[in-house]
């Protein structure tokens, strides 16, 4: 059975007024009747809390693997209703979000693709795209419904529920992957989901989407784990750990992320990853020749051709995030 609290008697526990909701251009109607999160993590707890802050969905339903997550996600504002039974969460949905880890989506979307009505969006937060849109759009669309994929570029080390918070996709690209099958006022409506949430809609084919991801993302959480490792393994004695501070905690921090998760994302984008381990081994081996040929000015001008292009990147990170919340 399906749990549910009136979500007007949250409220005050989350700080928002009727009165400055209704007033707020972007929630004055809400433009989605039933919105199901499959799953209830970081992503889609952070999803659910941004859309009922928002005022942008009449329910919010969440499926949930676990009985004690039901109470966690209804007192945590990110649901109106949740419950472990599939159907009732999906059934009626203008929209399913999934937002499990990546290899279980094509397990739950066979499971709930009876249960979709016809006309109905599917979209995900997978950090893969390719293999997704392959396996996804032509089974959701046996279902009269269709599929589109997107990737909001947001996150964080901490995952789970007790992280959600209702700003997380400020400010971020969220990726949109049509392919040609895609109906245009669908691409549409997928886009505006992001924008509801704060987020700015980036439309990319989903092979360039995995390719780009594994240089910026992916790649980033194997090196990091590498050398958190690699520098606090046993064989380097305590003083090694001591030794560790602000630069190794900044370079490292996403290895504190998910290994679950993780796991199903590098397995799942095996390709584009290898080709950029490639690209990274070429390049290590390019910076290790000009320390051993004592080459300083080859290696000056590579640190100072990287930071330049972090400082610009940075500069322009800050502004947008700045901007969307100015708008």
């Amino acid at each position: 059975m399906i749990r549910s609290l009136n979500p007007y008697s949250l409220w005050g526990a989350w700080g928002i007024s009727l009165t400055n909701t209704a007033n707020h251009p972007a929630s004055r109607t809400m433009e989605w009747n039933k919105v199901s999160l499959l799953g209830l993590g970081l992503l889609g707890g952070s999803l659910g809390k941004s859309l009922i802050a928002g005022n942008h969905a009449k329910r919010v339903a969440g499926f949930v693997r676990r009985n004690e997550r039901i109470h966690e996600a209804l007192h945590a504002g990110v649901a109106h209703e949740a419950s472990m039974n599939l159907e009732e969460v999906v059934r009626d949905a203008d929209l399913v979000v999934l937002c499990t880890p990546v290899l279980k989506m094509l397990p739950v979307t066979e499971a709930m693709q009876s249960y979709l009505k016809p006309g109905a969006l599917v979209t995900d937060v997978g950090s893969v795209k390719g293999p997704l849109v392959q396996l996804l759009e032509p089974l959701i669309a046996k279902a009269n419904a269709t599929y589109i994929g997107s990737h909001p570029m947001a996150g964080s080390e901490q995952q789970g529920l007790a992280h959600a918070r209702s700003d997380l996709f400020q400010g971020a690209t969220c990726v949109v992957t049509p392919t040609q099958n895609s109906p245009e006022k669908a691409i549409g409506k997928i886009q505006h989901l992001w924008r509801q949430v704060e987020g700015i809609p980036e439309l990319m084919d989903a092979k360039e989407h995995d390719i780009r991801v594994a240089r910026c993302s992916h790649l980033p959480h194997v090196t990091a784990t590498m050398l958190a490792d690699w520098i606090l393994a046993p064989e380097h004695g305590d003083q090694q750990a001591k030794l560790c501070s602000t630069g190794f905690k900044d370079t490292t921090r996403v290895a504190s992320g998910s290994p679950e998760m993780w796991c199903d994302i590098l397995a799942s984008n095996k390709i584009a990853l290898l080709n950029s381990l490639d690209s990274f081994e070429e390049q290590c081996q390019k910076v290790r020749k000009w320390i051993h040929e004592e080459d300083d000015a080859a290696l000056y001008q590579w640190l100072k051709e990287g930071k330049s292009k972090r400082d610009s990147w940075l500069k322009t990170f800050n502004k947008r995030r700045l901007d969307q919340d100015v708008k």
